[in-house]
């Protein structure tokens, strides 16, 4: 090997190596992944979508994203309609309290969906009432304050939705199913009339409510659906 062989190998494996780590970069002025979003592996490799949005709610949120948070009826479950009371209707401190009795301690803000069951002869609705708390301490004893608990009957569901829940059924009501779960400071409830006992339909919309606060609390638009919620708890069987 010659002199000049010599003198070239370390500019040689310089270049070399800084060819690969350029490789490795994303070209100046190209966007980043957004959060939460997929992203690109140095092998080419897309990651996985990571969920940033299934965290407890503790931010306080506005009425105005409250109201966005509860479904339209088309998000609900199928075959459903607005009822009397539209989905854009914020709720009353009595619908956090059990009996139409005064506000619970810590209440600030609600808001509430009603839903009619297309072409029924017979009253068939879901009625959903999402309810705001100033500390999870007020909301967890409201959520239990919620709860009947004189002739009924708990029902089964594949998992809990929120960081508690329960699913109830009363004694000679046509199965109406109620479905109760809290996440932080926020609670929810909904009642399936009519439901057969099965409480499918109550977890679906319970599940789907709770996701779309979650991401309105990480500032994105509310999107989950109730056939979004079951399409997922088919895909776990």
């Amino acid at each position: 090997m010659t002199r000049s062989h010599i003198a070239l190998t370390p500019v040689l494996l310089a270049c070399l190596t800084l060819s690969a780590c350029s490789a490795n970069e994303a070209p100046t002025g190209a966007p980043a992944a957004p959060a939460g979003g997929p992203s690109v592996r140095g092998t080419g490799e897309v990651e996985p979508f990571k969920d940033d949005t299934d965290v407890p709610l503790t931010k306080q949120l506005s009425q105005s994203q409250i109201t966005q948070a509860i479904p339209d009826a088309e998000d609900v479950v199928p075959d459903y309609y607005p009822g009397s009371l539209h989905k854009r209707s914020p709720g009353d401190p009595d619908d956090c309290s059990p009996r139409n009795g005064p506000a619970p301690a810590g209440w600030q803000r609600s808001g509430r969906g009603k839903y009619d069951y297309q072409g029924s002869t017979v009253s068939r609705e879901i009625d959903l009432h999402v309810c705001q708390f100033d500390n999870a301490e007020h909301a967890r004893t409201a959520y239990d304050q919620w709860q009947e608990k004189e002739e009924t009957t708990p029902v089964t569901v594949p998992r809990p939705v929120g960081e508690e829940s329960l699913f109830i059924t009363y004694a000679g009501s046509s199965g109406t199913v109620y479905g109760y779960s809290r996440s932080g400071t926020v609670i929810v409830r909904v009642r399936v009339q009519d439901a057969g006992e099965d409480p499918t339909d109550a977890h679906d919309v319970l599940a789907a409510t709770i996701t779309r606060l979650q991401q309105v609390q990480a500032g994105r638009r509310a999107t989950t659906t109730a056939s979004d919620i079951a399409a997922a708890e088919r895909a776990r069987r």
